[in-house]
């Protein structure tokens, strides 16, 4: 039965949260909707995950807790009916290739363990199939041979010095057995000669001889087990046929070995015997030696290291030569040319070979040891980590050539399933493991072994079935997913899972998925809540928000106006609702995009030719320039392989190729025509901001320098000697030491959650008494930094520079945002507004190419207004933006679109529609123009009625 106790909280002051009381009804899906930084996230998160989480770690011992992250209290006066909790949050995805979608969703895990209990060994040097015996199976193979057969169960006697042989002897007498086999020839015990032994090639210890149909019962097997024991492990089993192998006493024998460890006896070699950590490519014990496990090894790039061939040496063809700190290598070169004939004055691609080697290799009696002992220089000063930076400019990956890229080492994948190792599973498309999977044929006893496995590994591949993401393989680096493919990837474990009676907490769930993607995982969320869960989403999607049991808004605006509960209750409700934002937006009493005021794409066009990457299937498109464009498609349609893996790089390649600014190479692409009209190409991705608390928006948009050289020029200031260095929180000299101006000491408190405790020494305020004395019109540093954005633009006026700084902030709607908030405490939308304002803030030169990856994640319909403002500055002024985006206002006040799919992986990597969101909404075979016609009918609908209620006051 559902719980029917509400969650309920009272007083909730987390963060920007003003005294919120809120009831959530549990068993049902909540959405939290509102304006970016209007504390949904303080709620959901830092309220009642992190109050869920401390009460359920608090059910442990306190030695256990030691070992377990702890959350701060949240700053509430009472919270009741929390369960344990669960959050998916838009943390950042890690970089690394090791990070698969296999080891992500933690099938990889089960994966392994199944393939060590149940999997089939082969024999890696002959392929065959590699058994461990034991008495009872060879007991079951003795009786299946033919009966009246003479046959004898032996051990191979380990070979002896001469000084031993006699102690051996009196050993196999005191032991019991009579009979032994020397080189063929049948002896007693009694009889054997210590030197003959001694000098004997092999000697085979006879335990008992039997005939076949009439061994007894469990004789055969008591001789076997002997052998094993005698043999350590070993036991040799004859038996008398004419067309045997082996001569014993002038009669024919048939010979098996047997050992009960893996072995395969026509190679004579032992086998590893399967366990987890030999099929885990991250496991030292599993990883192939060459490539430790990462399927690729990088290698110089001649490519990169000359890009452009038809340059001479003397002009710089080598362009690791060409950096300052490097050019005396260059001069080098240039020097010894003369003696080893070698041309300088010629283009790089007329050199001939030995010319060639004499750069490559050097000239050792010179000692100059040419790129080859440049590179070796590098490689031992890596540690140094511009060094190492500098060095993977230079570097391209390709499969390992040991293991082919399948990351393991072979006696790995001499582990099989079904003929299957684990590198051909990771291969397989989801869809395909998932039915491989489900139709595997298993004896009884690897069945039962099995299930308990593929009960947890089935639902994991299910989700990702269901939610769309089938295509991917298994192997498929993290990295290299879209935003939309990650975001559902890593909800898996939480998805997928059987737990009944928790509260989960997702955070902006749909980010990077279209509209279509986005019902899919409304449906797997709704299958969370059928279950007997609790679900909180934070979250802007409308279908999401139209597809709750209830929602709530925070609001009415961002950072100290918002904070509070506008909006509580079911969303069919929300758009007759006063006070709510988000209900005008759904209501369509708020409207973007005015099809009458498009840009016509006419200022020019980049045109890329033959793009055939991933997926991509050879297409040439057209990206206008001087207007704003967007491109869009289902998750897995191709749009980051085109724009940002293609596109992007191919066109720095061509602005930036003298100075190398294009580390990536482009995926293949023919020609990209009219680069000639751009002067600048700026990308800003979905990588993280910061990770330091130290980050704050006024550093990172380099707003801080001109305010701590503002105070340095104060009389004061002067007097006592400070510079600007000493208004820095981040280094020594002004800083409060204690704290290291932090303002405030960490306390650990072991099993407990730390405790922060303002620092005693500068109560709070980062700064020595010294430098707080200096203030400007009357206000110290500190209190500077708790200013927000809007009233430190004011508050500085005056000073263009700086405030041109600020404004960016302000353009990207970050006016609530405080100077000194750390950076990784912004939300999502935040973080991406303050990249983009820290690229406004630069100076542009000449015509720019603005590529955005997903600029709407995080924001309110209302923040897409802002933002779409800021980009039509950017157009004003002669730059052009190209955005990835699904976001569906946004994609309503586009001039441009080109949607690519139809749909996901092989089904995508065309050019479905392109043109104005009109024109792209006739489309009938578009994902997306379906989604608009719907959009910009509603839009068509309220214009219309809005004119008629302005005909009817009239």
């Amino acid at each position: 039965m559902k719980p029917t106790a509400p969650i309920i909280v009272r007083g909730a002051r987390t963060h920007n949260l003003r005294e919120v009381d809120l009831d959530v009804a549990r068993g049902q899906l909540t959405v939290f909707c509102g304006v970016s930084g209007s504390g949904k996230t303080s709620m959901a998160i830092d309220t009642l995950h992190a109050e869920g989480q401390r009460r359920y770690i608090e059910s442990f011992s306190a030695y256990t807790r030691q070992f377990l992250e702890q959350l701060d209290k949240p700053d509430v006066d009472q919270i009741e009916g929390v369960p344990p909790t669960i959050a998916v949050t838009q943390q950042n995805q890690s970089r690394s290739n090791r990070t698969t979608v296999a080891t992500t969703t933690e099938v990889a895990d089960y994966l392994r363990l199944l393939f060590a209990r149940i999997g089939k060994v082969y024999c890696t040097e002959c392929g065959r199939r590699v058994e461990e015996h034991s008495p009872e199976s060879i007991a079951l193979k003795v009786a299946d041979l033919p009966e009246g057969l003479r046959l004898m169960v032996a051990y191979v006697l380990a070979s002896v010095e001469i000084d031993d042989a006699s102690l051996m002897i009196d050993d196999l007498r005191q032991a019991g057995f009579l009979r032994v086999i020397v080189n063929g020839t049948t002896t007693t015990v009694d009889d054997i000669d210590p030197q003959q032994l001694a000098a004997a090639d092999e000697v085979l210890v006879i335990v008992d001889r039997l005939s076949t149909g009439n061994l007894g019962e469990g004789r055969a097997q008591e001789s076997i087990e002997s052998a094993l024991d005698q043999g350590h492990g070993s036991c040799v089993i004859l038996w008398q046929a004419d067309d045997g192998t082996t001569d014993i006493d002038g009669r024919r024998w048939h010979r098996r070995d047997y050992k009960t460890d893996l072995h395969c006896a026509a190679c004579d070699r032992d086998a590893v015997r399967p366990e987890p950590r030999l099929l885990d490519f991250n496991s030292p014990l599993g990883a192939c030696t060459e490539c430790e496990g990462f399927g690729s090894v990088s290698e110089i790039d001649m490519g990169k290291v000359v890009p452009d061939e038809s340059k001479t040496l003397k002009e710089g063809a080598v362009a690791p030569w060409n950096t300052p700190a490097y050019a005396h290598e260059l001069q080098e070169l240039l020097a010894l040319a003369d003696d080893y004939k070698l041309r300088i004055d010629v283009p790089y691609s007329e050199l001939t070979e030995e010319e060639k080697r004499i750069v490559a290799e050097g000239v050792p009696e010179r000692d100059f040891g040419g790129l080859a002992g440049f590179f070796r220089w590098l490689e031992k000063r890596k540690y140094k980590m511009h060094l190492r930076v500098f060095l993977s400019r230079w570097r391209s990956y390709r499969d390992c050539p040991t293991c082919g890229g399948a990351r393991l080492r072979p006696e790995a994948l001499a582990v099989k399933v079904d003929g299957r190792n684990l590198a051909e599973l990771y291969g397989m498309e989801i869809r395909e493991a998932l039915a491989w999977l489900e139709s595997l044929e298993l004896d009884e006893t690897r069945r039962a072994i099995a299930k308990p496995l593929l009960a947890d590994i089935l639902p994991r591949l299910g989700y990702l079935a269901e939610v769309g993401v089938d295509y991917l393989t298994l192997n498929r680096p993290l990295r290299t997913l879209s935003t939309g493919e990650a975001q559902r990837v890593a909800m898996t474990t939480t998805l997928g899972s059987a737990l009944v009676d928790m509260l989960y907490v997702l955070d902006e769930p749909t980010g990077g998925l279209h509209r279509s993607d986005s019902l899919r995982l409304l449906d797997s969320i709704r299958k969370l809540r059928d279950r007997g869960n609790t679900v909180l989403v934070v979250e802007h999607d409308e279908t999401l928000i139209t597809g709750a049991d209830q929602v709530v808004e925070f609001g009415p605006l961002a950072g100290t106006e918002g904070g509070e509960v506008v909006f509580q209750g079911p969303p069919s409700e929300l758009p007759t609702a006063e006070s709510s934002p988000t209900g005008d937006w759904l209501a369509g009493r708020r409207l973007l995009g005015d099809s009458e005021n498009r840009r016509p794409a006419e200022a020019g066009m980049l045109t890329l030719i033959g793009a055939s990457g991933n997926n991509l299937q050879n297409i040439t498109v057209d990206f206008p320039l001087g207007v704003f464009a967007a491109v869009t498609g289902v998750s897995g349609a191709g749009k980051s392989t085109l724009v940002q893996q293609t596109l992007y790089p191919a066109l720095a390649e061509r602005l930036y190729k003298a100075s190398g600014k294009s580390d990536h190479p482009p995926l293949p692409c023919d020609d990209l025509l009219g680069s000639g009209q751009l002067e600048d190409v700026v990308l800003v991705d979905q990588s993280p901001v910061a990770r330091s608390p130290r980050s704050n928006p006024v550093t990172y948009v380099k707003a801080f320098d001109p305010i701590r050289a503002l105070f340095a020029e104060q009389p004061e200031a002067s007097l006592k000697g400070l510079t600007a260095s000493h208004f820095s929180f981040n280094v020594e000299g002004g800083r409060c030491e204690r704290c290291q101006g932090a303002g405030q000491i960490e306390v650990d408190m072991q099993f407990l959650a730390d405790v922060y405790m303002t620092c005693g020494d500068c109560q709070g305020r980062r700064y020595k008494p010294e430098v707080l004395d200096v203030a400007y019109r009357g206000v110290p540093i500190d209190e500077v930094l708790d200013m927000t954005v809007v009233d430190a633009f004011r508050f500085f006026r005056g000073h263009n520079k700086l405030q041109s700084k600020l404004k960016c902030l302000l353009d990207v709607g970050l006016h609530y945002v405080r100077l000194g908030q750390p950076a990784n405490t912004l939300s999502g939308g935040e973080a991406q507004r303050l990249k983009l304002a820290s690229y406004l803030s630069a100076k542009r030169r000449g015509r720019t190419l603005f590529i955005l990856d997903e600029p709407s994640t995080g924001l309110h319909f209302s923040d897409v207004v802002q933002l779409v403002d800021c980009f039509d500055a950017l157009i004003d002024v002669g730059h052009s933006v190209l955005v990835v985006e699904h976001n569906v206002p946004l994609l309503q006040a586009a001039d441009y679109i080109i949607d690519i799919g139809p749909g996901a992986a092989g089904d995508g990597g065309r050019v479905v529609a392109h043109g104005t969101p009109e024109q792209v909404a006739k489309c009938p075979e578009s994902a997306t123009g379906r989604v608009l016609a719907v959009a910009l009918e509603r839009q068509a609908r309220s214009i219309e009625e809005a004119r008629r209620e302005e005909e009817a006051i009239d």
